[in-house]
């Protein structure tokens, strides 16, 4: 090859390697595009399902602004704000961003997010309810809530204790192609991706606080429950279960709080049924009864929870 040409074709590879430059530095300054009302409307249906993220909700503080305590063997962490405000919540986050963070518990700068945030349930949520989801977010009211520092007590807690822990006990769902639509296939994946319902209702090690999902749902007492409140048994054994609870019976429950003895349900279950923006409440009858029937279709372990 002559000079001349090599440099014409250095000179050309220049010229393309600055135009896929500029044209990198373009797509990502540009604004994402805006979701449909449809795509938001079924992102607020996906944010009930999941209980309307309360854990991020002070009580009676403003919705989704964070500063909610959680205590663990580890010290203490304080949920964030995940409203859109660009200071101090997820306002300047990118889509794809936010959907690592609830999937992969990784924060924009890479820094990890300890399990008290349910990402190996999320991670078996389908794409586009997890897009859906985001651009649900994106409408909510902004509130300007600084987030409060964890306070961690173990010596090398994050860097050298959570990634073993999480290689050895933080099994993570898989996710569907798409999301299952009807059946006791739906109600699996409303309850052990999108609900996170084993996060509270599988017995956990009181030694390392990994779930025994040889006991999925078993139940936790006080001691290892959330917020040292017991999480009942909701397998289908007859004795400590639900097993002497109908179908009817449980989608009533699920969709309002009332319990077949007339009783209400309260504490953390009655904030996931009323929800933040929107709750269980709000849950059509159909994906009741489907988490209904899937709850009735897995194996009974007898425990019982005081």
């Amino acid at each position: 090859m002559r000079g001349g040409n090599l440099f014409g074709a250095v000179g050309v590879c220049i010229m393309a390697m600055g135009t896929i430059a500029i044209a990198v530095l373009l797509y990502a300054a540009a604004p994402a595009l805006a979701a449909s009302p449809a795509e938001i409307t079924r992102g607020k249906y996906i944010f009930g399902a999941t209980g309307g993220c309360g854990c991020h909700t002070e009580p009676k503080g403003a919705a989704n602004a964070g500063g909610r305590k959680y205590d663990g063997p580890f010290g203490t962490v304080y949920s964030t704000n995940i409203t859109p405000d660009t200071k101090t919540g997820i306002g300047g986050w990118t889509d794809e961003q936010i959907i690592r963070a609830i999937r992969l518990g990784r924060r924009p700068n890479g820094e990890r997010i300890l399990p008290v945030h349910p990402f190996t349930s999320f991670n078996g949520m389908a794409e586009e309810d997890l897009a859906a989801l985001v651009a649900f977010l994106r409408t909510v009211q902004p509130v300007n809530r600084p987030n409060t520092p964890k306070k961690i007590t173990v010596p090398m807690f994050e860097s050298v204790f959570l990634p073993a822990w999480l290689m050895a006990f933080a099994a993570t769902e898989t996710p569907p192609p798409a999301a299952p639509v009807a059946g006791v296939a739906r109600g699996e994946y409303l309850v052990r991706a999108v609900g996170h319902c084993g996060e509270c209702h599988t017995p956990r090690s009181a030694m390392t606080m990994a779930v025994d999902n040889s006991r999925f749902l078993a139940g936790n007492p006080k001691k290892t429950g959330p917020e040292g409140q017991a999480s009942p048994n909701i397998t289908p054994d007859k004795t400590t279960g639900l097993g002497d609870w109908t179908e009817e019976q449980l989608v009533t429950y699920l969709g309002s709080g009332n319990r077949p003895d007339g009783d209400v349900a309260g504490g953390l279950m009655g904030e996931i049924i009323q929800g933040t923006l929107a709750g269980y409440k709000d849950v059509t009858k159909a994906d009741l009864q489907a988490i209904a029937r899937y709850l009735k279709s897995i194996p009974a372990v007898k425990n019982k929870i005081e």
